[in-house]
């Protein structure tokens, strides 16, 4: 059970290695020539005007989603929408109206930060002062200072609580620590922990919890560090598989865009206007191919073009969830209009992660990796046939 309720903490899991990759404007060329330049990328039509600077943007309010990478990012202003962020250190002294996906060395929460929507944290350090949502985190050492208003999921080697979470806590850390009290009732540090719902925890060893810490149930799975995986294991793992399928998709954008350059102009009208009868081709295939592999299995005539059929059939499927996130990516990139390569590919890391991480979500992520398979698919075969249209009309 414990396990299930974990999963969901993948969802914030981001390859580390693309905090150098600097999106910058398609328009602006000079800022790629300086990684440190941080850029909110936010649509044209937007109506609020901000300063770019060294590491910080500045503004007084952004209404809509903002991507920021750099070497230190400090959010000042209210963004009402989606942050995005990959940094070495990120500070958070405003509110942000949706969720938060940031990956960095360190976050910060300030203490007038206000999150009001969902934090996703991959960092090895992350200390929230402020208040919180929700909170899904992968890192190597979280401390909660401020309130978390519903529930904590947390993958961690040490988890310091010395501030309160309105719901429950799910947590599997190597260590976990609560604010000490005196006989008196106060505490010893400066803040409070408390919970105010249940505590499901995995740990090497079961805690004291102090009296009055929890109101619902504790709830104590072992966690087992003489098996092979262990938190940091996992951690790993999950970096690991994120930072292969980055690779895949980086390689076969790479691929398309050295021998296939029109597909990539072609692939975001199919995932926008034609989604729908693209998923529709993409099933379709999938059927006929295994349809036709079982009838031609049953003649027994042809069986090697049966098998040939179907391993076709696969490594399609395969290469379908690659070929939807660069769609989507292409989608992206032409609604911030964004042309160069380089802007292009970090927004290709985030668009890949993003992807990666809706695949992994509890009880529905199975069916939506089917689904972006078979969206996958009909783009290659929609493709196919308009090339072939084309072709035909020209003649």
């Amino acid at each position: 059970m414990l396990k299930n309720k974990f999963t969901i903490i993948a969802l914030i899991a981001i390859l580390i290695f693309s905090l150098a990759i600097p999106i910058v404007r398609a328009e602006n060329e000079t800022d790629v020539e300086n990684k440190n330049d941080v850029v909110a990328i936010e649509p044209e039509h937007s109506e609020e005007s901000h300063e770019e600077t060294s590491g910080t943007a500045i503004a007084d309010i952004k209404k809509t989603d903002v991507y920021l990478t750099g070497d230190e990012v400090t959010i000042d202003y209210v963004v009402d929408g989606n942050l995005f962020v990959m940094a070495k250190t990120v500070n958070i002294n405003s509110q942000i109206g949706g969720d938060a996906f940031i990956i960095a060395s360190k976050i910060n929460v300030g203490e007038q930060g206000y999150i009001f929507s969902n934090l996703f944290a991959l960092s090895q350090e992350l200390n929230i002062s402020g208040v919180v949502y929700d909170l899904y985190t992968c890192s190597q050492n979280t401390t909660i200072n401020g309130y978390i208003y519903r529930d904590i999921k947390v993958l961690s080697n040490t988890l310091n609580l010395n501030g309160t979470v309105g719901r429950n806590a799910f947590v599997s850390a190597q260590n976990i620590n609560f604010s000490k009290r005196d006989e008196s009732e106060e505490l010893v540090t400066s803040g409070k922990s408390m919970i105010y719902g249940d505590l499901n925890y995995a740990s090497p060893n079961e805690l004291k919890i102090p009296d009055g810490t929890v109101t619902g149930s504790v709830n104590y799975t072992k966690l087992d560090t003489s098996k092979e995986k262990t938190v940091s294991n996992i951690i790993q793992d999950y970096i690991w598989d994120l930072g292969t399928f980055v690779v895949t998709v980086a390689i076969i954008w790479l691929l398309i865009l050295w021998l296939a350059p029109r597909f990539l102009s072609k692939t975001d009208y199919l995932v926008s206007k034609k989604i729908l009868p693209t998923l529709g081709f993409g099933a379709l295939t999938t059927v006929a191919i295994i349809a036709a592999a079982i009838i031609l299995l049953i003649v027994g005539i042809t069986a090697e073009v049966a098998l040939l059929g179907v391993g076709l059939l696969f490594l399609l499927l395969f290469i379908g969830v690659p070929i939807f996130t660069i769609s989507i990516n292409q989608f992206i990139c032409k609604k911030l209009k964004i042309e160069k390569n380089i802007a292009t590919f970090g927004i290709l890391i985030i668009t890949s992660a993003i992807v990666w991480l809706t695949t992994l979500i509890p009880f529905v992520g199975g069916l939506i990796n089917l689904v972006i398979k078979l969206i996958g698919l009909g783009i290659i075969v929609k493709y196919v046939l308009l090339n072939r249209k084309e072709e035909q009309n020209k003649k």
